[in-house]
């Protein structure tokens, strides 16, 4: 039971602290710091020339595509400059933002 009990707390510690940024974020938030983002992938995300589009991208992969570029993993300079600049609820909220286009 005890050893039951561990392994629950670790693993939920494990989750808690896994990961840059997690979904949920402030929508309204992000489309603030989206125009930042708009002469790139468009003013409704809707992505322009080899941009792509970010409207009606689910959160977790928006997440892990700009942990991907902020770590180098992704290569693009302009992505990798800017993702390494947004903190983890910048991007939290963003992604909330983007998901909720269509």
């Amino acid at each position: 039971m005890k050893t039951s009990v561990l392994m629950a707390a670790t693993i939920a510690l494990a989750f808690a602290f896994a990961g840059p940024a997690q979904a949920g974020g402030d929508a309204a938030a992000g489309e603030k710091l989206a125009k930042k983002c708009a002469a790139c992938h468009g003013k409704e995300g809707e992505g322009k020339k080899e941009n792509p589009a970010l409207a009606g991208m689910a959160e977790s992969a928006f997440i892990q595509s700009m942990a991907d570029y902020a770590s180098g993993a992704k290569e693009n300079k302009a992505m990798n400059k800017t993702a390494k600049k947004l903190s983890d609820e910048d991007i939290a909220n963003l992604a909330a933002y983007y998901a909720s286009l269509k």
